[in-house]
């Protein structure tokens, strides 16, 4: 008995004093997409592994990836808003068409990779966070990213221009007008149902991460793919406001703090998935199992003028309009001074 009481001690002591001070708080987690690594690598161990370790079972978080309780994915930024979720993750390009802000940070066209995205996700940051609390009743705690998304099709192509009056999975608004302004259809289908739509011939293309649609096992239907990057998936990790309020100060300053450490770890993970994700699809090697023989379609110098011109003409324009004169002057300010842009 000394022993064991003994060694419960040496364990609180050698806790940091903020978690000694934490009262036990339990909560919810919904998660991102179950089958994939910014879940499975990071998100999962943070909270079952990492979370209870650091704070002596003083934070107890009972997580599970929205992919297995039923969301689609768009609902998710809503339920926490209303509160019926206290913490998700969620990717904010799927609520975009009714929160335009929500894909400032991640418009089609405009970043070629992980790094700068991070760059851009920095300079947003504060202001966004500001928008969710004030407008949404969200508490920002941090982001995450999937790496690049690309095309994926069933049929061959050789270009951008060959995705003309196809069917083509789009999540966020600025992927459904970059898709319409190639003359394509865009059409809004849940990650899980991608896979059986492209199977059954709903959609001819669909675009996602490179590693991700792996995972998913597209390659099943979708025979090429070009490696361009469309844009990156960026997700967020947020709160209902009202509970985050309720929380104990010091459960508050260890979630801001290891949070901000998770996102660290996802867009390293990130940085590194467009190549592997490609290379898996392709000919590997592969990390994750069988490379999946599939045709790449280099990107010319045409697809990537037709790509500016759908930035300029028809997605930055789009993004304007629907954001508001408020949030493209805050975008201009902070986005578009890193990346040397200005919306008109």
């Amino acid at each position: 008995m000394k022993y064991l009481i003994s060694t419960a001690l040496a364990g609180l002591l050698a806790l940091p004093v903020a978690a000694q001070d934490m009262p036990e708080t339990e909560f919810n987690v919904v998660g991102s997409i179950g089958v994939l690594s910014m879940y499975t690598d990071k998100e999962l161990p943070f909270w079952t592994e990492q979370v209870p370790a650091e704070t002596g079972g003083k934070i107890k978080a009972s997580v599970k990836p929205f992919t297995e309780l039923g969301f689609k994915g768009g609902e998710i930024f809503r339920l926490v808003s209303n509160g019926t979720l206290q913490m998700a993750t969620t990717v904010l390009a799927y609520n975009s068409g009714e929160v335009p802000r929500n894909e400032s940070t991640d418009i089609v066209g405009l970043i070629d990779d992980v790094e700068v995205l991070a760059q851009v996700v920095e300079s947003w940051r504060d202001s966004y966070a500001a928008f969710l609390e004030q407008e949404h009743n969200i508490k920002l705690l941090g982001f995450g990213t999937y790496q690049a998304q690309v095309i994926y099709c069933r049929d061959a192509f050789t270009s951008l221009a060959d995705l003309e009056g196809r069917k083509v999975r789009a999540s966020g608004a600025s992927q459904q007008a970059f898709v319409s302004h190639l003359g394509g259809s865009p059409l809004s289908i849940a990650f899980a149902e991608v896979q059986p739509a492209l199977a059954s011939g709903v959609v001819d293309c669909a675009i996602t991460g490179a590693l991700s649609g792996y995972k998913a096992k597209w390659h099943e239907s979708a025979r090429f793919i070009s490696p361009m990057p469309v844009n990156f998936g960026l997700a967020a990790q947020l709160a209902n406001l009202d509970w985050w309020n309720g929380l104990d100060p010091a459960v508050q300053d260890y979630l801001t703090t290891s949070l901000r450490g998770l996102e660290d770890s996802i867009f390293e993970l990130a940085a590194t998935e467009t190549e592997t994700g490609l290379a898996c699809n392709t000919s590997g090697p592969c990390p994750h199992g069988d490379p999946a023989g599939m045709t790449l379609v280099p990107m010319s110098e045409a697809d990537e003028a037709l790509r500016d011109e759908a930035v300029k003409v028809a997605i930055l324009p789009e993004f304007a309009d629907r954001c508001g004169e408020d949030c493209v002057s805050d975008w201009n300010a902070s986005i578009g001074e890193t990346l040397g842009i200005t919306i008109e």
